[in-house]
């Protein structure tokens, strides 16, 4: 067999170069059109883009990728503004947990998780607060 028809054989299998490229381009932008949205309080399109890179990333990457454990955090973002806390809180564990995995407890990576979280249960407490003030005054 020729050198170059045993490249070929090798680039099918292990998927060729332009491809990862191609998914990484993809993934990059799809995530900061999420980011985007996110930081503009679009809800409703947050949560639709979001759907479709978590989509995108369970499909095209393996289980433990920096994109991946990315795209679930920011999916968690999505939720936490949407204020469905339970959602958001199972995305970002799940990317806290891809995270340990890839970086070690010990990463910034890691941090950033954490800090999500710490919003998140900020967002909860203070609703929990408001709703017990707005029963004492009533």
């Amino acid at each position: 067999m020729e050198c170059s028809t045993l490249i070929k054989n090798i680039r099918k299998r292990l998927g060729s170069g332009r491809e990862k490229k191609n998914n990484e381009f993809v993934w990059k932008e799809k995530n900061a059109e999420l980011i985007d949205l996110i930081n503009q309080g679009k809800v409703e399109e947050a949560l639709d883009v979001g759907q479709a890179v978590v989509d995108y990333v369970d499909r095209t990457y393996r289980r433990d990728s920096r994109e991946k454990a990315t795209s679930y955090n920011n999916m968690g973002m999505a939720f936490l503004l949407n204020k469905d806390y339970e959602l958001a809180e199972q995305c970002f564990r799940e990317a806290l947990d891809m995270r340990k995995r890839i970086f070690g407890d010990d990463h910034n990576e890691v941090a950033i998780v954490l800090l999500n979280l710490v919003q998140l249960y900020k967002a909860q407490a203070q609703e929990i607060f408001l709703a017990n003030r707005l029963e004492t005054e009533a």
